[in-house]
């Protein structure tokens, strides 16, 4: 019976956080800063926690920054996050984020957002919203870049998300 009631925790977490998602705007990821639920834990272990999440996730190549007793600032960078299409080639893109993440109680609050996009080793001097229209359409040939990015964060702050919930309970 407890075998049973565990897999279904995992599984009502799993699907709880995953509904969670960022939408790609003109003015950027909203809802933006994000608020949910976090298992109970002290300042310390949700620093740590975060702390040990980024540097697993980014394989150790991620800067943290501006840590409090309750929240903490994290640049890293995710290769092929996302892509678009032009004469049957496909171009996927390098992207910088920081992520600042609070606790507030038994919630946490997080922003996202892209920093740097990079092609291949290049810099680039756009940013990712100038794929979108004014009205949040995609542009002509960046019909792909919305959604890929999307699932990027999505795929990123689930990680997070069971994550801390894993690390709450040990």
């Amino acid at each position: 019976m407890k075998f049973c009631l565990s897999i279904l925790f995992l599984f009502t977490s799993i699907i709880t956080n995953s509904q969670v998602r960022l939408e790609l705007t003109p003015k950027g990821f909203e809802p933006n800063p994000l608020r949910g639920k976090l298992p109970a834990m002290t300042n310390e272990k949700f620093i740590e926690g975060t702390q040990l999440w980024i540097q697993e996730f980014s394989r150790g190549e991620a800067d943290i920054s501006e840590v409090t007793e309750n929240s903490l600032t994290i640049d890293a960078f995710r290769d092929n996050a996302f892509f678009y299409r032009s004469l049957g080639d496909t171009f996927f893109q390098k992207v910088k984020y920081r992520i600042k993440v609070a606790k507030e109680g038994n919630e946490y609050v997080l922003s996202f957002q892209i920093t740097e996009i990079y092609s291949k080793k290049t810099l680039l001097k756009s940013g990712i919203t100038d794929y979108l229209t004014s009205d949040g359409k995609t542009k002509d040939g960046f019909q792909d870049v919305k959604p890929s990015i999307e699932k990027t964060v999505g795929i990123i702050l689930d990680s997070y998300f069971r994550y801390m919930n894993y690390f709450a309970r040990t």
